[in-house]
């Protein structure tokens, strides 16, 4: 991913990950405390790259706890199989 707007309280980030990843990713951010707004999209899936849309209060550790949420759950599926 590559951080394409950032101010204090929005980040927009360009990606080539499928709406599959980022459905789940935006799903987590959610549920973190201070997010006021996230999603994804692009002008056209397949012209344009995907982008991600997070407004908030503590981004920069709302988007790491949640991938930390991801990776946790990733792990213990790994581990049941």
């Amino acid at each position: 991913m590559k951080i394409v707007e950032s101010k204090n309280d929005k980040i927009v980030m360009e990606t080539e990950e499928t709406p599959t990843l980022l459905n789940l990713l935006v799903d987590r951010l959610w549920n973190e405390k201070g997010i006021e707004k996230t999603a994804y999209g692009s002008k056209h899936p397949f012209l344009e790259k995907m982008q991600l849309l997070v407004e908030g209060k503590n981004l920069k550790k709302a988007i790491e706890n949640a991938c930390d949420s991801i990776v946790k759950d990733c792990d213990k599926l790994v581990k049941k199989l």
